[in-house]
């Protein structure tokens, strides 16, 4: 009597879904909005609020500037507010790209590893012509 090992036809097919997940993939996108819709809304809004961020950074004058910060404030202090304007639009670039990189793989195929060889398996025949008498 065998016992163990690999049978023929056992188990769930491959690439077969479970019903509990085709349920909740259902379930989802009947409310019009699966995860990745999220996803890349959410790149989209922080992309759009980390532009808004810079341009008004990029646009800010002295005289702006020193009226966002406290009149008695040092330049120590004044530098460390402005650094931590840059720092929070610096933070929405990064929300924008940890949801680009979470959406990614939905929306782009990873490339898979290509093995390169000649026919049958065999090498790459690589020839070189010369046809300048100079060479």
């Amino acid at each position: 009597m065998a016992r163990g090992g690999k049978r023929d036809g056992a188990g769930r097919p491959a690439g077969a879904i479970t019903q509990r997940t085709r349920e909740v993939a259902e379930r989802s996108l009947a409310t019009g909005m699966s995860p990745l819709d999220v996803m890349l809304e959410n790149m989209r809004h922080f992309q759009q609020v980390a532009l808004d961020a810079e341009a008004t950074l990029e646009g800010l004058t002295a005289e702006e500037f020193s009226d966002k910060v406290p009149s008695d404030a040092t330049p120590e202090q004044q530098f460390k507010f402005l650094l931590a304007e840059v720092k929070k639009t610096a933070g929405l670039r990064q929300m924008a790209q940890d949801a680009a990189r979470d959406a990614a793989p939905y929306v782009h195929a990873k490339l898979a590893s290509v093995e390169h060889s000649g026919p049958n398996g065999s090498p790459i025949a690589i020839s070189v012509l010369a046809e300048d008498a100079n060479l």
